[in-house]
């Protein structure tokens, strides 16, 4: 038999963390989650905490080794520039990134400093600290232009966040009801696909981001500071669909609306978007609650797709219709532009960021709540 995706053994796994890092040993390790990769928490004999990622093969965005080198850079020239991000850790050998040979075949593996505190979603997180949160998401981009390193990574382009979660849902459109959902949803998406063409053409709209920025990858300490970690799905794409699982509506609670504010008040103050950016977030939100049906259906091999439904179906084309249909931001938008110049990028283009960038379809569970669940839970 076969085997797509196994689960290693907690006691090896403490075996190989000893042997590849310099922790304390004897060090225990227990198995966190499982989702787009396996999770493990690693506990050496001092009790220092640490985090195992065991990268999953064949994820539809990886292309190669040098997609995870990139993120591993990334990290640490964020965590260098004294960011709240967690840091890879050296292998012995020198190299962050190690190999171990699963059942299924090779698997990557890296070690990371441990994230303190809680989920922003968990407890109380003041409307300065909200503020504080968008200033610090605002630095990062500012420090990801900065960014250099051998290493390639994907575009999170429309093909990524249209043209492949609609033709993952096709096999799931049996009834007309369905299919008719879904042709409007293509249609839908050939305008999503126009703005984001549009918005990609701005001068520093496009650049490296984190890419699945909400409110369960960021944790806050008792001291009030934050540490982002799961940079799994970073690569190049719109700087403002960072801010996107944050954007609520005008028929949302208030106190959503108020977090919201209070996070783009926090970005604009660093780093002020163009009019057009502000406008967007209906067209990005539309885009998110594509792409997170598509990145679901991409790991349906280890995470099953019995979620999947026509009603699933005709709630993403509620949703994208709502989304889309929303005036707020583009009413807002010359309020905004008064109030924050745009932000205009001198810098040369990155040559990874060029339109002629290939594509492969060849997706940790802290970053999504589950598939199952998914659609009663706010879009991330």
């Amino acid at each position: 038999m076969r085997v797509t995706h196994s689960l290693l053994h907690a006691e090896d796994l403490a075996q190989l963390v000893e042997r590849e890092y310099a922790v304390a040993a004897p060090v225990t390790v227990s198995l966190l989650n499982r989702g787009f990769n396996d999770t493990y928490l690693v506990t050496d004999v001092a009790g220092g905490r640490r985090v195992l990622r065991v990268y999953n093969r064949e994820k539809y965005w990886i292309r190669s080794e040098s997609d995870l080198r990139f993120e591993l850079d990334l990290l640490e020239h964020l965590a260098a520039a004294g960011l709240g991000v967690i840091r890879p850790y050296q292998r012995t050998l020198g190299d962050r990134l190690g190999r171990l040979m699963a059942p299924e075949g090779e698997r990557c593996f890296a070690l990371f400093t441990y994230a303190l505190g809680t989920p922003l979603y968990e407890g109380t997180v003041t409307a300065e600290q909200w503020r504080e949160y968008g200033s610090g998401i605002a630095r990062m981009h500012l420090e990801m232009d900065a960014f250099r390193t051998s290493h390639d990574r994907y575009h999170l382009d429309e093909r990524i966040l249209v043209q492949r979660p609609l033709a993952s849902l096709a096999p799931y459109a049996s009834s007309g009801r369905a299919a008719a959902d879904l042709a409007e949803l293509g249609k839908l998406g050939e305008r999503l696909t126009g703005e984001i063409h549009r918005l990609r053409a701005i001068g520093g709209a496009y650049g490296i981001i984190h890419a699945d920025l909400h409110r369960g990858n960021t944790n806050i300490d008792s001291d009030g500071r934050f540490v982002t970690f799961d940079f799994d799905h970073c690569g190049f794409g719109l700087r403002a669909y960072d801010l996107v699982t944050l954007y609520r509506g005008p028929d949302s609670p208030e106190e959503d609306r108020e977090r919201w504010a209070a996070v783009l008040t926090g970005y604009q103050q660093v780093r002020p978007l163009s009019q057009s950016e502000v406008a967007s977030f209906p067209v990005l939100a539309a885009c998110r609650a594509m792409w997170d049906i598509g990145d679901w259906l991409g790991a349906a091999g280890r995470t099953g797709d019995a979620w999947v439904t026509e009603a699933v179906i005709a709630k993403l084309l509620a949703d994208v219709r709502k989304a889309e249909s929303d005036p707020t931001p583009r009413l807002a938008a010359e309020a905004t532009l008064e109030q924050y110049p745009p932000h205009v990028d001198s810098s040369p283009r990155d040559p990874h960021a060029a339109d002629e960038q290939p594509h492969n379809e060849s997706g940790d569970a802290s970053r999504h709540p589950s598939p199952r669940d998914k659609w009663t839970h706010e879009h991330r």
